[in-house]
């Protein structure tokens, strides 16, 4: 091979620089609405099941509350903050330290940078195993009783914007016309 000939350049797949900013957005839309699931589930419970405070029920003063209906006077039920695959305080930090990567991985896309779209689909693939592990149980164990709509609908986001995600940011670019290197001309002198 002569100095004169042009290296071979291994090809290089293209970022699809109209997709990524689309995917940039749906992977921070995942990550609010999983920063922001434990408390829709709470505020969907405590809607569904209704709570019902009585005064003076005839033992004593004070006020005695049911939360959840079905429950003996007195009783309260807790409904988690928490819930699916990481649940309580524990699970907010979780989301919320998911959330900052993947605000990182958007940013990384928004300027086109091959890293950017590594972390999004690793992140992707996460929040679909977060997801997944969250709505398997309210789809197979329905013995149990029937599972709060809202719970279910929730999974299925979680998983379709995730695969969303996924797809988007794999997609690769439109080859276009490679640039060629410039090759040295003999000189004259």
């Amino acid at each position: 091979m002569s100095s004169l000939q042009a290296k071979p350049v291994k090809a290089k797949k293209l970022l699809n620089t109209k997709l990524l900013p689309i995917a940039a957005l749906v992977l921070v839309v995942l990550a609010l609405l999983f920063l922001a699931a434990p408390l829709i589930r709470a505020a969907a419970g405590t809607a569904r099941a209704g709570n019902f405070v009585t005064t003076g029920s005839g033992q004593g003063t004070g006020t005695q509350v049911v939360v959840g209906g079905g429950g003996t006077a007195g009783t309260t039920r807790r409904f988690g903050v928490g819930g699916g695959a990481a649940g309580g305080r524990t699970g907010i930090i979780l989301y919320f330290v998911m959330l900052l990567i993947s605000l990182t991985a958007a940013v990384g896309m928004l300027f086109i940078k091959r890293w950017g779209v590594v972390l999004a689909i690793i992140m992707g693939v996460l929040y679909g195993l977060f997801g997944l592990v969250s709505l398997l149980p309210l789809l197979f164990i329905r013995f149990a009783g029937a599972p709060n709509p809202v719970n279910i609908i929730l999974g299925v986001v979680h998983l379709l914007l995730a695969v969303a995600v996924i797809v988007l940011a794999s997609i690769p670019g439109k080859p276009g016309v490679a640039p060629v290197p410039a090759v040295a001309s003999p000189s004259a002198s």
